[in-house]
């Protein structure tokens, strides 16, 4: 083996290891808040019952607040790696319209891929309904839409391309877009946001590489409220799920305008960042990678309830 690939396969190696504290140190942190949350409801409030507690405190954002924080830290820590805010081009109100068309097209093609899953999926009995009420319910409390709006986006940001992306960068920055873009879309854990959060990831990573990582953080900021804000209008106006639907059509269709003009500059970027090295090879022949990967995707398909 060679040395160039030993590294790679260790850095691959720690790069698992790191995904693998990071879901610990989240769900630890998570569980802890949550124990605390409950705990100071009951002891502030008589009439409070523990399974109201603890109805509140799993419509609370305080906990993934603070968990999704640390998490990201402690990563960025065992991987050694600081997000770069810098700025590669000047990012325009032009070209934040443009990827946010981008964005939305992305959604309404992930929820076609969807579909013959979906299919297949209901007639084994199964369905995707809590997966999707995860996916696009509005916040129940502020804490939750504060976290959805603000920390969410921000914490994934700075993990993925922040931290990730720039530490897969040096085997390529294809490489780095595109595997990232994999995992952030496992991350979720919800088989309806992995099709999704994975195009959108690919769409993140371009904009991050060309313009900047606060450019990405915008982008998603806006994803996010946008799901916010349907998601709350839809609970008292029907109507809003149509105009949405309308509004994300013709974003399809407009990006597919979009990609065809920009096609050469965009094969270009990939032909050009591509690795002349098989790395895609090392990284899926590293065996904690794919049981990290493996992990992701069990917990992936276990979104999928039976009716």
């Amino acid at each position: 083996m060679c040395i160039e690939k030993k590294q790679a396969k260790k850095a691959f190696f720690i790069l698992a290891i790191a995904l693998i504290v990071y879901e610990l140190v989240f769900q630890f942190v998570v569980f802890g808040i949550d124990m605390i949350e409950i705990g100071a409801l009951l002891f502030l409030f008589n009439d409070v019952q523990w399974e109201q507690a603890t109805e509140i405190v799993y419509y609370s954002g305080i906990a993934l607040s603070i968990s999704s924080v640390v998490a990201t830290i402690v990563t960025g820590l065992i991987l050694r790696q600081k997000p770069c805010f810098d700025k590669k081009q000047k990012c325009t109100m032009k070209t934040m319209v443009i990827f946010y068309i981008l964005m939305q097209g992305l959604q309404l093609l992930g929820n076609y891929i969807l579909l013959p899953v979906n299919f297949i999926a209901y007639q084994m009995g199964y369905n995707f309904d809590e997966a999707i009420s995860v996916a696009s319910d509005s916040s129940v409390l502020f804490s939750a839409f504060v976290y959805s709006v603000i920390i969410a986006p921000v914490a994934e940001e700075i993990l993925c391309r922040g931290i990730i992306m720039k530490y897969l960068e040096k085997y390529g920055k294809a490489f780095a877009v595109l595997i990232t873009a994999m995992l952030f879309g496992l991350l979720h854990q919800n088989i309806v946001q992995f099709f999704i959060t994975t195009m959108i990831g690919i769409l993140f990573g371009y904009l991050a590489q060309k313009y900047s990582l606060m450019a990405a953080i915008v982008l998603h900021v806006l994803n996010n409220l946008s799901v916010e804000l349907v998601g709350m209008l839809a609970e008292k106006y029907d109507i809003v799920w149509t105009l949405n639907t309308a509004f994300l059509v013709f974003c399809t269709l407009e990006s597919v305008v979009i990609l065809w003009k920009k096609r050469k500059s965009i094969s270009a970027f990939f032909k050009e960042e591509k690795s002349d090295k098989p790395v895609v090879k090392w990284f899926f022949t590293t065996p904690l990678m794919l049981v990290v990967i493996f992990y992701f995707i069990l917990f992936t398909i276990a979104s999928v309830t039976p009716f």
